[in-house]
């Protein structure tokens, strides 16, 4: 490359020079040029080398630095003489649901998967207030939940759901329960004026205190998931992948059934609830989109779920606030979170935390979740009748 190439590549939008300017940039190259080789071959050997040996490499490196300085003046001169403005550079915003649009795209090129059965094995945890022996502390429940819908409609969809004794909730809490004496039971801490009916002891301990379960054939296969109205497998297999169809979709079906006409504002961010469904790599993609595009949208970014799995942490109710009971407090804030999955998008977990402080519960803390615990999705697996359960003929 010579000193015009790399010239040319200095200022690729600019105008060419002029032919005086290029003279007079190649009359003062050629005398500094000489200059430099002059002062080389005058200058002596610190180290007893061979006069031609370092003369070679002076003459490179002195070429190199004059060449490089030559060019830079007559860079500035051409760019003083041709005066084109340069716009400064625009730097876009980087838009915050970013991670959300680039999980759908990943969900996207997942292969559709099927089976015999879809099944959603549940682990609740939620927080309690009690009291017993004078002592005032918290506590957990742990009910456990299972749904099996079938690819086959012919095949019978059952559900279940169990129930064990609170535990205390961290070692401060089993300390309080100790000191109480270690009763079996519990009194519910529960807010003024509540009848004592609404307010019973409860038990402590691992053992299981209730289990149920419903095993029936729908009629129409019609699933149990009613929140979109009355789906069957097939027509969650049909749900539209392009995002106005999708939308025109959650729009219909959100409103069957329920009085009065809501805002899109009020409806779209309910199409999250299809997370929870069997519908196909490319609807839940749709989704994931439909959701990143929504103003009540906030991704939050990376976080461990309540079994300790990695996922990405979304808001999908943002400025939708809520409230709850919690011991003596009728109103405690609540805060929701959604954990997914960072491979399928699927839902790992639903978290609500404390939006403020009360009696018991520092602001930020989780007062109850929902995990899909491993083994959710599609199975060729078929439920069992559970044993120790009684049937039902539906859940309350």
């Amino acid at each position: 490359m010579d000193e015009l190439d790399l010239l040319a590549r200095s200022l690729p939008d600019a105008p060419p020079p002029s032919a005086e300017v290029v003279e007079r940039a190649r009359s003062r190259l050629s005398a500094a040029q000489l200059s430099a080789a002059q002062h080389e071959l005058t200058r002596p050997s610190l180290r007893f080398r061979p006069v031609r040996r370092r003369f070679r490499w002076g003459w490179t490196l002195g070429t190199a630095v004059v060449t490089i300085a030559v060019v830079m003046a007559v860079v500035t001169l051409v760019s003083n003489m041709t005066a084109v403005p340069v716009p400064p550079p625009v730097l876009a915003p980087a838009r915050g649901n970013d991670a959300l649009r680039r999980l759908a795209d990943q969900v996207a090129k997942l292969p559709d998967d099927s089976g015999a059965y879809w099944r959603k094995s549940l682990v609740d945890d939620y927080l309690v207030r009690v009291r017993a022996g004078g002592k005032t502390f918290n506590a957990l429940g742990t009910p456990r939940s299972e749904f099996w819908e079938p690819h086959d409609p012919k095949d019978p969809v059952q559900t279940q759901h169990e129930e064990s004794g609170l535990r205390p909730a961290t070692p401060e809490d089993e300390r309080a329960w100790r000191a109480a004496g270690s009763p079996a039971k519990v009194q519910r801490v529960c807010t003024p004026g509540t009848r004592a009916a609404d307010c019973p002891k409860v038990p402590m301990g691992a053992k299981r205190v209730d289990c149920r379960y419903t095993r029936a054939v729908e009629p129409d296969g019609v699933l149990g998931d009613r929140r979109f109205g009355d789906l069957t497998m097939a027509e969650l297999a049909a749900l539209p992948t392009d995002d106005r169809g999708l939308r025109d979709w959650v729009r219909a079906h959100w409103d069957l059934g329920r009085p009065g006409k809501q805002t899109d504002d009020e409806v779209l961010p309910r199409s999250r609830h299809l997370l929870e469904m069997a519908i196909r790599p490319a609807a839940r993609a749709a989704v994931l989109r439909l959701l990143a595009d929504l103003p009540t949208t906030t991704v939050r970014g990376r976080a461990a779920d309540p079994l300790g799995r990695p996922g990405l942490e979304v808001d999908f109710i943002k400025g939708d606030p809520s409230f709850a009971e919690f011991g003596k407090d009728d109103e405690v804030t609540e805060h929701h979170t959604t954990i997914l999955d960072l491979r399928t998008g699927m839902i790992l977990a639903d978290v609500t935390a404390a939006g403020e402080s009360t009696e018991g519960l520092p602001k930020g803390a989780v007062m109850r979740y929902t995990a899909w615990a491993p083994g959710s999705g599609w199975t060729d697996d078929r439920p069992e009748r559970p044993r120790g359960c009684r049937a039902v003929r539906s859940m309350p």
